[in-house]
């Protein structure tokens, strides 16, 4: 169970989740400072999370479903 978490934590330092994560910081950051509203960021975030999180491997099942 241990060595599955410390797998798990190590998958979120892949390049794919660094840039999902400075995107999300990035337009954070843009809605925060009133350069884009809160209806947008929420928009984006959503899209970004739903693309982030059901991504397809060339094995045709999602990342999520590797760790089952």
């Amino acid at each position: 169970m241990k060595e599955k978490i410390i797998s798990t934590l190590l998958n979120l330092f892949k390049v794919k989740s660094i840039i999902t994560l400075l995107t999300f910081g990035a337009f954070f950051y843009l809605s925060i400072n009133g350069k884009m509203g809160n209806d947008n960021f929420m928009l984006i975030l959503g899209m970004i999370s739903t693309y982030f999180f059901n991504k397809k491997d060339g094995n045709g099942e999602t990342e999520n479903e590797q760790y089952k």
